[in-house]
């Protein structure tokens, strides 16, 4: 019974407007930075794609993992985890390495 005591209690101070509702609190987030470079790679941030080439956002604190798209000729980079802190930037960077095929041919063949 007591606490149906409390809760009214609340209520008529909410109606009255002596006392305001809680207020949410604001999630704690930092700004997360990503680039490719020297091509136009797909950006991900915990597997939801973003953008192409360049992405700068809001993410919330904490461990965020950064992966990147194939790139026809391009060998993709490894997906990098990143750690944003709160009212912080940090920022990750996707480098493509072009696929360079060598062919060897021994002059001493076909002679």
């Amino acid at each position: 019974m007591r606490s149906w005591t409390i809760a009214l209690i609340l209520i008529s101070l909410l109606i009255s407007g002596l006392v305001s509702p809680p207020v949410a609190l604001a999630e704690e987030t930092g700004t997360l930075t990503v680039t490719t470079t020297p091509v136009r790679g797909a950006i991900f941030v915990d597997n939801i794609f973003k953008s192409r080439s360049f992405w700068s956002g809001s993410v919330n604190s904490g461990d965020h993992i950064v992966s990147f798209g194939d790139v026809s000729g391009y060998i993709t980079p490894f997906p990098q985890t990143v750690t944003v802190m709160t009212n912080q930037a940090i920022s990750a960077i996707g480098v493509y390495r072009k696929v360079v095929s060598l062919s060897i041919s021994d002059p001493n063949v076909n002679r």
